[in-house]
């Protein structure tokens, strides 16, 4: 830095009380380092001035028009041998190399590209953010607002600028009157009138430009969906009257005519043709065309059911067009899982309006492999897997999806009598299923088409998995039916009718040993291991709000989970009929609530948080007070509590102590309540890697104590048995996955005696008392 040159250190926003900071801090013009910690330096400037030391950019040059030359006489040669696959590599090597140098030569090297160049103050920068500011707040209707700003400096030799913008909103101004000019188009008013009801702009709001914009857009969507198909937002104009002596407002919605005609013109559909097979060529072979509900379908080989297609078609003869029922019929054709692509064109040559819906098949068989490796630090040593699925796609004609899949893993486990030994366990598993794209009732054919928009699918499978640890050999038989839709608001539903599993366990002698010695742990876990029917029936209706997981502004995801078992035993008949001796049988309720969502602020930092509550009770006299094991919650682990091993924690206040009074996590700790929350910030550091502190609390609990003290759930005491555990962690983005590291420390455990449980005092970098950290590694955000 010069020595009359001067640094941006910081900006602030005073004054403004309806716009937020956050939305005025994206006009600066000119960007302060990013620093970290609220420290006052900056680590980002570092790296850029380290790397700028390394960086010539003639050099790169130089060598870009080398590696351009080399390659290029390479691919010239290897054409001239007519070595074209040779070329075609050179070719993307070519690129590729250019690509890394061209990215060099704009934005610096790796160096440059995690840091920043020193923000030097700007003083005209500053001047243009004002003004900024100024028309961000005319466009949200604070017409009479001023904006100004004053700088101060502090640092060494007062070197450090901080600009501080003062705003003053004044009165907001709002709309008082909306009304349309048409002309003399009756018609076109009436569309607009009908559609009033869900415009975006209405008398009392408070002006604002971008909804204006948003309005604009929903008038040409309305057009379109009511016949008008040349209609285009160009064609709507606002106008703005303002009266000087109040706030008040009023808004003209023009909508101007076409250059070529007194009024818009509104089209109906003459035809519909659909031709399935795009794409395919069979010489000399003309296409069959046959009708089907006034729709010409037109292909070479007769494949697909047209009753089954019908319902996803949305288009008729004679209906006005529309752009929503052309997206839809895009949509739900294309949700088949039958073609490549699905396009529908209007051809309005000859005086007729003609929707042409073109579709080019998929392959018939699709193989898939994945081959990865499973991570669980926990249990010691990470293992290969291999998954391989095979899908047969319309094999009886009526659109259905056959797949048939295999999972075959391995991976390092702690044996449950001593966690020091680590073996090896083996998983592997088959399933069957089939899709149906549409339910499975007896419903009329108009019916089944209205349900089409909600993307119905029928779904069913038989499925065998089998897992070999060195205790126990586990194999379960599957069987499931079920239904799964979509509404209109984007819920998703998918409702189990019925899911039937038939386990058999065969345990080794020092395992049954271990569970003997464990009398009340192990009296639910051997029941577990009994040969045993469980049957249930569930719902799971779930929402992601603005693209959870993907997008890069506020977004959310809820899930409702609601599951039902052994609910044919409560039929007399049936259960008067039952022996348990020979197999063990369940009844129980088990309803979830997850929430989850993360807010972005700042420049790139992100707020996160997850809500999760749960119960699950058994009931009848086959459960004998237990529920499967499987239906049993847990907590602790890489998506849980992180401070805890994978589901080691509680329940409640309950821990297993040794003959010395130590702590005792052998084994896992089910729960039939849970509640767990957590709390993440999330920053990017440099370019690929993320940083985050995150605080978990939570735990599982019991309906009743069975003989484990401080383990059954009481109003009155449980918020003091919320274990509470704290870290910090680092994803690496490889762009096809998020690798995750996590460090986390117990902060308030509920194992504890009351008064001490706050474990800060005792953390070390050791495992000694439990209190050192716990590393998790695990795939992608744990929510």
């Amino acid at each position: 830095m010069k020595k009359d040159e001067k640094l941006l250190y910081k900006q602030r926003i005073k004054g403004n009380e309806n716009i937020s900071s956050d939305r005025l801090d994206d006009l600066f013009t000119q960007k302060a380092n990013r620093r970290i910690l609220l420290l006052p330096i900056s680590p980002y400037v570092a790296f850029y001035e380290i790397g700028k030391q390394f960086y010539n950019k003639d050099q790169i040059e130089q060598q870009k028009e080398q590696v351009q030359e080399s390659l290029s006489e390479r691919i010239k040669m290897a054409r001239e041998h007519e070595k074209f696959a040779k070329a075609s590599r050179l070719e993307r090597k070519l690129n590729r190399k250019s690509d890394k140098l061209s990215t060099k030569l704009e934005d610096g090297n790796i160096l440059m590209r995690w840091g920043e160049p020193l923000a030097i103050y700007d003083s005209a920068a500053t001047e243009r953010t004002k003004d900024q500011i100024k028309l961000f707040l005319e466009s949200k209707g604070y017409f009479d607002s001023k904006v100004d700003y004053e700088t101060s400096e502090r640092g060494l030799k007062d070197r450090r600028v901080t600009v501080t913008y003062k705003i003053e909103e004044n009165e907001p101004y709002f709309i008082d009157t909306v009304f349309y000019d048409v002309g003399d188009d009756k018609v076109m008013m009436s569309v607009l009138v009908g559609g009033a009801r869900n415009r975006l702009v209405k008398p009392g709001d408070i002006y604002d430009q971008s909804k204006l914009t948003s309005e604009r857009e929903r008038i040409e969507t309305l057009m379109k969906n009511n016949g008008y198909y040349t209609f285009s937002r160009q064609f709507v104009e606002f106008n703005v009257f303002r009266d000087p002596d109040t706030t008040a407002l009023g808004l003209e919605v023009l909508i101007n005519r076409p250059q070529d005609a007194l009024q818009h013109k509104r089209y109906t559909l003459d035809a519909v043709n659909f031709t399935t097979d795009v794409n395919t060529q069979l010489g000399g072979v003309k296409r069959t065309v046959e009708k089907f509900n006034s729709i010409n379908y037109s292909y070479y080989k007769y494949s697909y059911k047209k009753r089954i297609l019908d319902q996803r078609v949305f288009l008729r003869p004679g209906e006005y067009y529309s752009l929503e029922k052309t997206l839809n019929t895009q949509r739900q054709l294309a949700n088949l899982d039958m073609f490549r692509f699905v396009n529908v064109k209007y051809d309005t040559a000859g005086g007729d309006f003609v929707a042409n819906i073109f579709t080019s098949p998929l392959e018939k068989y699709q193989l898939s492999n994945e081959v990865g490796v499973n991570v669980n630090v926990t249990f010691g040593l990470p293992g290969p897997f291999y998954n391989v699925s095979l899908k047969n796609r319309n094999p009886f004609g009526r659109v259905e999806i056959m797949e048939l899949s295999g999972r075959l893993g391995f991976e390092g486990v702690a044996n449950l009598s001593d966690q020091t030994d680590v073996t090896t366990a083996t998983e592997a598993r088959a399933n069957l299923s089939f899709t149906f794209p549409h339910f499975l009732f007896p419903f009329g054919t108009q019916l089944k088409s209205r349900f089409a928009l909600l993307n119905p699918k029928t779904k069913t499978g038989l499925g065998f998995n089998y897992t070999k640890r060195p205790e126990y050999i586990r194999s379960n038989l599957n069987g499931s039916y079920g239904y799964s839709w979509q509404n209109k608001k984007r819920w998703i539903f998918d409702l189990t009718i019925t899911d039937i599993n038939l386990i058999e366990s065969d345990l080794q002698d020092d395992f049954r040993e271990a569970l003997d010695e464990q009398a009340t742990f192990g009296r639910q876990l051997s029941r577990s291991f009994l040969p045993s029917f469980v049957s249930s029936s569930s719902i799971n209706i779930s929402k992601n709000f603005n693209n959870y997981g993907q997008a890069n502004s506020r977004a959310s995801f809820i899930k409702f989970f609601v599951e039902t078992g052994g609910n044919l035993l409560n039929i007399n008949a049936i259960s008067n009929n039952i022996n348990d001796d020979s197999l063990a049988y369940f009844q129980f309720l088990k309803a979830s609530v997850d929430y989850r969502t993360y807010i972005p602020y700042g420049r790139e930092s992100t707020f996160a948080y997850r809500f999760h509550i749960g119960a699950a009770k058994p009931y009848g006299e086959f459960s004998r007070g237990l529920l499967p094991y499987e239906k049993y919650y847990f907590a602790g682990g890489s998506n849980s509590i992180r401070a805890w091993a994978p589901r080691r924690l509680g329940p409640g206040s309950f821990v297993e102590t040794d003959e010395e009074g130590n702590f005792i996590y052998n084994f896992e700790r089910p729960g039939e309540i849970i509640l767990e929350t957590s709390i993440e910030v999330r920053r990017n550091l440099i370019s690929f890697l993320d940083g985050a502190l995150f605080v978990d609390a939570g735990n599982v609990w019991s309906f009743s104590e069975n003989d484990e003290p401080g383990s059954d759930f009481k109003l009155d005491r449980f918020f003091n048995e919320i274990a509470i555990g704290t870290g910090f962690g680092l994803r690496i983005d490889f762009s096809f996955l998020i690798m995750r590291f996590d460090l986390a420390f117990k902060l308030y455990d509920p194992a504890r005696e009351t008064g001490e449980r706050w474990t800060i005092d005792e953390w070390n970098l050791g495992t000694r008392d439990n209190y050192g950290p716990a590393l998790n590694i695990g795939i992608g955000y744990p929510f």
